[in-house]
C-alpha cells in the first residue's frame, strides 16, 4: 500500500494532468474557433473584394454603355435637325419657284399702259406699298432696249445693262424675264431672303425644343475660320438668350483652364464633326460640371450646331448603382458570416458564377447589338472595320497569302428613289437589298454596312476569277428583285467595286479604296455593271 506521501504525490500529479488536459482542450477550442474566424475572414475579405472587383468593372461598364447611349442621342438629334433644316429649304426654295412662274403668267396675259408699265409692275409686286418685308423679299430690275434702267429696286445697276443682268441671276434662287414692247424686267426672289426665311424657321424650331435633364441645343455662326478674336457669333441660345449676337474667341476658357471653342473649331474643320468635353455652369445652379458635346458644321450657313448633355446625370446614376450594390453587399455579407464554412464557400461561388454569367452575358448582348446594323440587319461598319483589320492582319502573317476578295456595293439611283417615293421606300430598298445578297453568297462570307447605300462583302479564298463570277451571279440577283410601290414596279440595280489584299498593302484601307476606285469606274459606265482593280 501507498504511504500518505505518495498518495499526495499521486493526487498532484492527476491535477496537474488533468489542468494540463483541460488547458489543452481549452486551446485547441481556442485555436479552433480563431482558425475558423480566421478562415472566416479570409474568405469574407476574398469575397468581398472580388464583389468591389466586380462592382468596379460593372460600373465601368455601366459608365461607359451610358456615355455612348448619349453620343448616339447627341449625334441622332443634330443629324435629326439638319436633316429638317435642309428639307425646309428645299421646301422653301420650291414654293417661291412656283410663286416666281405664277407673277410671270400673270405678266404675260395682262395688259399694261405704256406709261404705267413700271408702276404696275411694283404695284403687282407690293413693292408699292410702305411693306418692307416685300422690299427685302422682291429683287426688281426694269430696262427698256435703249438700255435706259427704269426701275432699280437694290440699286444693282452696274456700268451696263447686259452685265447687270448676269450680276443679278446669281443672286436670286429663281428668276424670269418678262418682255413688254420695248420694255423688259427681271423679277425674283433672293437666296438671301430665303436662307433669312429659314434661319428665322429654325431659331424658333431650336427654341421650342425640350429635352429632359436641361438639355439643349445652340448655334454658333462662323466669320473667320482661322480662329482668334470675334471668330464666330453666337446665333441661337435657348437657355441663354442674352448672349445671341455675342461675339465669341478661341481664347476663350472654361473654369478649368479647357478651351473649348478652339477645340470645336479645329474639329469641325478637320472632320466637319467632333465630341469633345468642357466644364460649364448647370443650368439655374452655380454647380459646375463636365459636359459632353457634339458639335456638327454645317456650312451652307456657317453654322456650327449643338448640343450637350451634363456628365453628372452618368456619375449620379453611378452613384445611384453603387449604393445599391454596396447596401447588397453588406446585406449579404452578414448572412455570409453567420453560415458554417461549406456553406459559406458554397454562397461564394454561387454569387461569383452569377456575377460572372451576368456580366458576360451583358458584354455579349451587347457585343451584338455594336455587330449589326439596326435597319439592315447586315453587319455593321465598327463590327467591318475589325474584321477587315483581322483579315488583313491573317494576310500578311501567312505565307501562303490566301484570296481575300473585297466587294464594295452601291444601288444605283438611290438618292433618285430617296427623292420620289420618300426615305421610307429608300430604306425597304435597303431591307431587301441584303437578304438578296445572302442568298447568293456563303455563309462564310461577311456583308456589312459601310454606310448609306454603301455596303462592303469579304470573301475568304475567292481569287478575282471567282470573285468576278460571284459579282455577277449577285447582280443578276438584284436585277430579278423589283419592289410595288403604289402600283409602280421599282427595280434595283447595283454597281460593284472588287479588289484584293495585295503585298504591298500598307493597311486593309489601300484595298479598299481599289474597291471604290472599281466601284465608281462602274457607276461611269451605267452602272448595273462589275468592275475589278
Amino acid at each position: 500500500m501507498l504511504d500518505h506521501k505518495e498518495k499526495r504525490n499521486n493526487i498532484n500529479n492527476e491535477k496537474t494532468f488533468l489542468q494540463i488536459m483541460l488547458a489543452y482542450e481549452s486551446l485547441h477550442k481556442t485555436v479552433s474557433v480563431a482558425l475558423i474566424v480566421m478562415l472566416c475572414a479570409i474568405i469574407s475579405y476574398l469575397y468581398l473584394s472580388s464583389t468591389n472587383k466586380i462592382g468596379e468593372i460593372y460600373q465601368n461598364e455601366t459608365k461607359a454603355t451610358v456615355v455612348e447611349l448619349k453620343k448616339v442621342f447627341l449625334k441622332s438629334t443634330i443629324d435629326n435637325l439638319i436633316q429638317e433644316l435642309e428639307e425646309d429649304r428645299t421646301i422653301q426654295t420650291e414654293h417661291y419657284r412656283n410663286v416666281i412662274d405664277r407673277r410671270y403668267d400673270i405678266f404675260n396675259t395682262k395688259s399694261f399702259k405704256d406709261d404705267n408699265f413700271v408702276s404696275e409692275i411694283i404695284t403687282d409686286l407690293g413693292l408699292a406699298s410702305e411693306n418692307n418685308n416685300m422690299s427685302q423679299k422682291w429683287t426688281v430690275f426694269i430696262w427698256r432696249d435703249d438700255n435706259t434702267v427704269l426701275y432699280d429696286s437694290t440699286n444693282l445697276f452696274n456700268k451696263n445693262i447686259p452685265s447687270t443682268i448676269e450680276n443679278i441671276k446669281p443672286l436670286l434662287s429663281h428668276y424670269r424675264i418678262f418682255h413688254y414692247g420695248d420694255k423688259a424686267c427681271i423679277f425674283g426672289i433672293s437666296k438671301n431672303y430665303i436662307d433669312s426665311e429659314i434661319k428665322e424657321a429654325a431659331a424658333r424650331k431650336i427654341k421650342k425644343l425640350k429635352f429632359e435633364n436641361d438639355s439643349y441645343i445652340w448655334v454658333n455662326e462662323i466669320l473667320n475660320y482661322n480662329g482668334g478674336e470675334n471668330y464666330a457669333i453666337r446665333r441661337i441660345h435657348p437657355n441663354l438668350p442674352d448672349t445671341e449676337g455675342m461675339y465669341l474667341s478661341t481664347d476663350m476658357e472654361d473654369i478649368k483652364g479647357n478651351l473649348p471653342y478652339l477645340m470645336e473649331l479645329e474639329g469641325v474643320k478637320k472632320d466637319g464633326e467632333l465630341f469633345f468635353n468642357y466644364y460649364f455652369k448647370e443650368l439655374n445652379s452655380d454647380n459646375i460640371s463636365e459636359k459632353l458635346t457634339y458639335a456638327k458644321l454645317y456650312d451652307e450657313y456657317d453654322w456650327i450646331i449643338a448640343m450637350g448633355v451634363q456628365n453628372n446625370e452618368v456619375d449620379k446614376y453611378i452613384a445611384k448603382t453603387n449604393e445599391e450594390f454596396k447596401s447588397i453587399s453588406f446585406s449579404h455579407s452578414l448572412k455570409f458570416l453567420s453560415l458554417l464554412l461549406a456553406m459559406v464557400l458554397l454562397f461564394i461561388i454561387i454569387i461569383v458564377l452569377i456575377e460572372q454569367w451576368r456580366l458576360k452575358h451583358s458584354k455579349k448582348l451587347l457585343v451584338t447589338e455594336l455587330q449589326f446594323d439596326a435597319l439592315t440587319n447586315a453587319k455593321s461598319r465598327r463590327f467591318g472595320n475589325e474584321y477587315l483589320e483581322k483579315m488583313f492582319n491573317e494576310f500578311q502573317s501567312n505565307t501562303l497569302k490566301p484570296d481575300i476578295a473585297i466587294m464594295l456595293f452601291d444601288i444605283d439611283n438611290f438618292k433618285s428613289i430617296n427623292d420620289c417615293y420618300g426615305h421610307c421606300v429608300g430604306d425597304l430598298v435597303l431591307k431587301e437589298f441584303v437578304p438578296a445578297v445572302y442568298k447568293t453568297i456563303r455563309n462564310s462570307d461577311e456583308l456589312f454596312r459601310w454606310g448609306g447605300d454603301e455596303f462592303i462583302g469579304v470573301f475568304y479564298g475567292t481569287n478575282k476569277e471567282n470573285a468576278f463570277t460571284l459579282a455577277e451571279k449577285i447582280l443578276e440577283t438584284l436585277s430579278s428583285l423589283k419592289l410595288e410601290i403604289d402600283s409602280e414596279l421599282i427595280r434595283l440595280s447595283i454597281s460593284i467595286g472588287i479588289s484584293h489584299f495585295q503585298d504591298d498593302d500598307q493597311s486593309f484601307t489601300d484595298a479598299l479604296k481599289r474597291a471604290d476606285k472599281a466601284m465608281y469606274m462602274s457607276k461611269a459606265e451605267g452602272g448595273n455593271t462589275v468592275k475589278q482593280l
